[in-house]
C-alpha cells in the first residue's frame, strides 16, 4: 500500500527535507551549533506570527503553550471571558480554570462563530482582565473574526490571548498589527514539523502581567525563557527538543518570505475541497466563516464515522472522526500545512470509493474533477 496519507486536523504531513533533518544526529544545545540553528529558528517564528517580540519555544503539545499563557497571564482572583465555539475553545477555558482563573463563559453552537457585538456587550459590562479565544476551531471548522475581537477588547482595556495553534502559518494572523497580546501555536500543524513544540508570544501589555503573576509555574515560566532567547547565543532555560527544533526548523525555511502567498495557496485548497464535498451531496459542518485549514463533514445517514475512517485507513489515507456529540456522523479533513493536490486527489478518491461501498449513491469521479479543476497548477 506504501506511505500513508495523513490528512487529519494534527499531526500533518511532513516534506522530505524535514524528515531528513530528523534523521540528523542532535546537536548540543548548549553549544554553537545549536545557538546557530536557534537563532535562525527564532527570527523565523518572530516573521511567522508577524510581531517584534520574543518568541518563546517550549517542549511540549499546544496545549502545554495555553497553559503556560494562563499560568504566567493571570494571578489569584483575576477574571477573564472565556468564548468557546468548540471543542479547543472549551479546553482553553478549562486550563484557565485549573488555575483558578474565574472564567464567565460566551458559548456558541458548534459550526458557528464568535459574534463580535456579544463580546461587546459583554466586556461593556463586566470588567475583565483578558479573553480567552481560539483562532482556528478544529472540531469545526469555523474561524473566528480575531482582528475585530482584538480592536474591542482595546477598546475595553481587556488582554486578548489567543490560541492560533492550528491557524499560524496558514491563515493571515498578524500579532503585532492587530494588537493581540498572547499567542499560541505548536510545530504540528501548519508549520510542517512533527509533534514537540509549543511558541508562546506576548505583547508588552501581557509581560507586564507576567510581573504581577502569583500563579505556580515553574518548567513553564516564560520570563525564564524570555531570558534564554534574548541572549546573544540564544537558548532554552532546560534541554529542548532539539531533533524537533532542527526539523521544525526546515519547516520554517520552506515557508515563503510573502506570507501572503501561503494564505492565498491554502484559500485556493479551502475552496476546492468544499467544491468537492458539494459535489458529493454531502454538507458541511462549518456554517459560517469556513476554515482554510480543515473541513469538517456530516455523513448521510446510516453512515459512520467509523466505517469511512477504517475503509479509508485501508485504501492508504488518515482521517479524523468529529468530536463530542458528532462523533459518529462526522468526519474532518485536514488540509494545512504540506498538503499537495496530489494528496487530496487520492482523499478523494478514497472517500469517494468508501461512500460508494457504504451504499451511499454519488456521481463517480466528479470531486476529484472538481479538485482538478479548482486547484489547476498547485503542486
Amino acid at each position: 500500500m506504501g506511505e500513508k496519507i495523513l490528512l487529519t486536523p494534527g499531526p500533518t504531513m511532513l516534506p522530505d527535507r524535514v524528515r531528513r533533518a530528523m534523521e540528523s544526529q542532535p546537536a548540543f544545545h548548549r553549544s554553537d551549533e545549536f545557538y546557530k540553528i536557534f537563532s535562525g529558528f527564532n527570527e523565523n517564528l518572530k516573521r511567522i506570527f508577524k510581531t517584534n517580540q520574543p518568541v518563546m519555544t517550549l517542549t511540549s503539545s499546544g496545549t502545554g503553550g495555553l497553559e503556560a499563557l494562563v499560568s504566567n497571564v493571570f494571578s489569584r482572583g483575576d477574571k477573564a471571558l472565556g468564548i468557546t465555539v468548540g471543542e479547543f475553545g472549551d479546553r482553553f477555558i478549562e486550563i484557565a480554570k485549573s488555575y483558578g482563573v474565574e472564567v464567565d463563559e460566551l458559548r456558541y453552537e458548534w459550526g458557528t462563530a464568535a459574534r463580535p457585538d456579544d463580546i461587546e456587550g459583554k466586556l461593556r459590562s463586566n470588567s475583565y482582565k483578558a479573553i480567552l479565544i481560539t483562532h482556528n476551531e478544529t472540531s469545526t471548522g469555523v474561524v473566528n473574526d480575531i482582528k475585530t475581537i482584538a480592536e474591542i477588547c482595546h477598546r475595553y482595556n481587556a488582554l486578548i490571548l489567543v490560541d492560533a495553534v492550528s491557524s499560524l502559518g496558514g491563515l493571515e494572523l498578524d500579532m503585532d498589527g492587530w494588537g493581540l497580546d498572547g499567542v499560541v501555536t505548536c510545530s504540528q500543524k501548519c508549520l510542517m514539523g512533527p509533534p514537540g513544540l509549543a511558541f508562546v508570544a506576548l505583547s508588552d501589555r501581557a509581560w507586564e502581567a507576567t510581573k504581577k503573576s502569583d500563579l505556580p509555574h515553574f518548567y513553564f515560566d516564560l520570563n525564564k525563557a524570555k531570558k534564554g532567547v534574548e541572549k546573544i547565543n540564544p537558548d532554552t532555560p532546560y534541554t529542548p527538543a532539539v531533533s524537533t527544533i532542527m526539523a521544525v526548523s526546515e519547516g520554517l525555511n520552506m515557508l515563503d518570505e510573502r506570507l501572503d502567498v501561503v494564505y492565498n495557496r491554502q484559500m485556493i485548497i479551502g475552496n476546492a475541497v468544499r467544491k468537492a464535498v458539494d459535489t458529493l451531496g454531502l454538507r458541511i459542518f462549518a456554517r459560517e466563516n469556513y476554515s482554510d485549514c480543515i473541513t469538517g463533514i456530516y455523513l448521510p445517514d446510516g453512515i459512520s464515522s467509523k466505517d469511512i475512517i477504517g475503509y479509508m485507513y485501508k485504501e492508504g489515507v488518515v482521517i479524523a472522526s468529529g468530536q463530542g456529540r458528532y462523533k459518529e456522523n462526522v468526519i474532518r479533513l485536514g488540509h494545512m500545512g504540506y498538503c499537495t493536490k496530489r494528496m487530496l486527489i487520492k482523499c478523494f478518491d478514497a472517500l469517494e470509493d468508501a461512500l460508494t461501498a457504504l451504499g451511499f449513491k454519488l456521481e463517480a469521479g466528479l470531486s476529484i474533477e472538481t479538485l482538478d479543476k479548482e486547484l489547476g497548477e498547485l503542486n
